[in-house]
């Protein structure tokens, strides 16, 4: 690892970079570019989500004006299947390949495409096509299910764990237990961007790519594979992301039906999803059932936790959504600890990462555990989880790197005023409204993966640093840069970053809030090959000044340099990101509404590179997570399978009128074990915890324990 990079531009307020670009519109989104020549493509999906096509009518659609070809499972060329994973260099969540027969998984799945020359053409010749079916009953729950299994492994982590001896535990009669079932149900990704695809073949070997993406060289892996083509001969731009939470990192059908629908009709072809389109075509986060018991003794120290979770999966999947790992695995040591997981695998579209998957759903159900537990013991709910904050990892027993969660309680306690809560439910008011207070414990795992990064250095002492990384609007345009600049040892003003670009050196996944830590971690290697090399040339690295006369004097108008990381597993630390949530909701009994009036969430994520857009990300995740527990749920049509909530009208989010004040504060340490930033990842720790303290402040309102999200009107009645 690199020796720590001293902070100045780190740790400030810089406001981001492409903010201009984007608030006047000048910045460029996948579907933005426009191409000679030009053409679209309408993708047409199953009404049933079971059986087979039993014939496709296409001649009036392919009569209709402007359409250049109808493609189906007929006529469309045959693919490889890319491979998933590390083997491949990308994500793929559906493993199968857009019109490969005539099977239907599936409501919602990619059964033919229209490509013309307008959009609206295709749309409507799509209407003209005459698609009949022999469907079969659809498999929707997990009793219908066709089939039900116990995976042991996901993205390299045991689903299965145990340690201790849980059923005595959990059977001393010296102890306070509870055990409940909490749900969470299906939630769909809503980013105002929808997924994009712009795919031109600029020779029969050679293919661009513009796609709304959270990982341009995983989709550059599994194009090539699909096409086989090598890798270098696809390019795949994606230098802005109007939002993604997780469902712009595979890379889904639509992508490869659009550079099929271009070599077709030897043409550029752009596709846009509709909103309805991304209810079934690009993943969700899956229903979740899940069953916590907890055991403590009377002064509140847990002595047993068990977590069984089910989830849903589709016959075309792989996805299992790691909720004990994201929570159990990591919050509250005990002597005896088990989750397991059990999936279903039913006729619904694959589902697939949503912001913090696992962590997410996890952390509600264990929190709002935690707090029946508290009041099972009377006791505090947040002296609760004080008493249980352990320096190691429950499972594995090693200390964590930094850990700094004491610290987030006492802070978060303290600007909320929580000494003035009374304990019993229904107690505070004000005037006819119920008060409630509740409180709930955000973590998420420090990730970083593999990243290489190009820097240039000028005679003019500017700098540009490049890696096919991303910003999904998270503020990494901005963060890198500032990495860049302190590692460098220049004024952040002179240098720019470069991503979102196959053709740039290897950039990570934008998931797992890991960019920061990964490509700044190869930002740091190649300052220190750069350096060397200025110490070659007579630079004084303790100078920065005399940098770009170093390169005068040697005639030189540049020098470059290169570095690379990848993460090595540390047996013997844990690293980890910890956070307090404190809510405050007021209730109308007579409605009964919920609103949530006032938030406090103090984070404790090592060094915060940015201060004005990591306040920005916790912010976001609390809003994301008040809509988790109040408003966001897909419903499907028993009869069809077919989403009917797959819209902004009938699947409701958060809007201006629903948040009111949240304050977001930050403690710690920089966590140099981790990374020469000192950095943890932010994009996903702030929706951890959120939902539980929205559901923990609601029975602390009105005494009403609701254990099926979201919590809605009817369900406090």
């Amino acid at each position: 690892m690199s020796a720590p990079i001293q902070a100045k531009s780190m740790g400030t307020a810089v406001s981001r970079v492409d903010g201009r670009l984007k608030v006047t519109g000048a910045a460029k989104y996948a579907g933005e570019f426009n191409l000679p020549n030009l053409t679209h493509v309408f993708a047409v999906t199953s009404t049933i989500s079971r059986g087979e096509i039993t014939g496709i009518d296409s001649a009036a659609a392919e009569k209709s004006p402007g359409v250049l070809a109808v493609l189906t499972h007929l006529n469309a060329p045959k693919l490889a299947e890319p491979k998933n994973g590390e083997k491949s260099g990308g994500i793929r969540i559906e493993q199968r390949n857009p019109l490969a027969d005539n099977k239907v998984y599936y409501g919602g799945q990619y059964v033919a495409a229209v490509v013309a020359e307008t959009s609206e053409q295709g749309r409507h010749a799509a209407a003209l096509l005459k698609i009949s079916y022999a469907p079969e009953t659809p498999a929707l729950t997990k009793e219908a299910a066709q089939k039900t299994e116990k995976p042991k492994k996901h993205l390299d982590e045991n689903l299965q764990q145990k340690k201790g001896d849980i059923a005595a535990g959990l059977a001393r009669t010296d102890i306070t237990k509870t055990e409940q079932t909490y749900s969470t149900p299906t939630e769909t990704h809503n980013p105002m961007e929808m997924h994009a695809t712009i795919a031109h073949w600029e020779a029969p070997d050679r293919l661009l790519v513009h796609d709304a993406q959270q990982y341009v060289k995983g989709a550059q892996a599994i194009i090539a594979q699909a096409f086989g083509l090598k890798k270098e001969n696809v390019r795949v731009i994606c230098p802005f992301v109007g939002g993604a939470f997780g469902c712009k990192g595979p890379t889904w059908p639509h992508t490869i039906l659009t550079a099929m629908a271009a070599k077709v009709v030897a043409r550029p072809v752009r596709l846009e999803l509709t909103r309805q389109q991304m209810f079934s075509g690009t993943g969700h986060r899956p229903e979740t059932i899940q069953t916590v018991a907890l055991a403590a003794t009377r002064d509140g120290k847990v002595q047993a936790i068990r977590h069984h979770s089910e989830m849903f999966d589709s016959p075309v999947g792989d996805w299992v959504e790691p909720t004990g790992i994201g929570s159990t695995n990591v919050l509250y040591d005990a002597p005896a600890i088990e989750f397991d997981h059990v999936v279903h695998v039913v006729n619904i579209a694959s589902p697939s990462f949503m912001r913090a998957p696992g962590e997410c759903p996890g952390t509600y159900a264990v929190e709002c555990a935690m707090d029946e537990l508290a009041y099972a013991l009377k006791m505090d709910p947040l002296k609760l989880r004080q008493v249980n904050n352990s320096p190691n990892h429950p499972m594995k027993g090693v200390p964590w790197s930094t850990k700094h969660l004491a610290e987030c309680y006492q802070l978060g306690a303290e600007k909320f005023g929580w000494s003035k809560r009374k304990h019993e439910p229904g107690s505070m008011k004000d005037g006819k409204l119920l008060v409630g207070w509740g409180v709930a414990t955000a973590t998420y795992p420090a990730r970083a993966f593999r990243a290489e990064v190009h820097i240039q250095l000028n005679a003019d002492g500017t700098a540009v640093a490049k890696s096919a990384a991303h910003d999904l609007g998270t503020g990494q345009w901005t963060s890198l840069a500032q990495i860049t600049a302190d590692a460098i040892g220049l004024p952040f003003e002179k240098v720019k970053f470069e991503l979102g670009d196959s053709a740039l050196p290897f950039g990570p996944v934008a998931g797992g809030s890991n960019t920061t830590a990964t490509v700044g971690s190869a930002i740091a290697d190649a300052a220190e090959n750069l350096k060397k090399k200025l110490v070659d040339l007579g630079a004084d690295a303790g100078k920065p000044e005399t940098f770009a006369d170093a390169l005068q004097r040697a005639g030189m108008k540049s020098l470059e340099a290169d570095g690379k990381f990848e993460h090595e597993e540390n047996e013997k630390l844990g690293f980890q990101s910890f956070g307090a949530h404190f809510c405050e909701v007021k209730i109308d009994p007579d409605l009964p509404t919920v609103r949530v009036t006032r938030w406090v969430s103090v984070m404790d994520c090592g060094r915060v590179v940015n201060l004005k857009t990591g306040r920005s990300q916790i912010l976001g995740g609390v809003v994301m997570g008040i809509g988790m527990a109040l408003e966001e749920e897909t419903v499907y049509d028993p009869a069809t399978g077919l989403p009917l909530t797959r819209n902004l009208a009938d699947y409701h989010v958060p809007v201006h009128a629903d948040i009111h004040d949240i304050e977001v504060h930050f403690v710690g340490e920089p966590d140099y074990k981790f990374n020469p930033m000192g950095a943890r990842g932010m994009g996903e720790i702030g929706i951890t915890g959120a939902a539980a303290a929205v559901a923990n402040a609601v029975y602390h309102a009105t005494g009403k324990r609701v254990r099926d999200l979201p919590i809605t009107p009817d369900k406090l009645m």
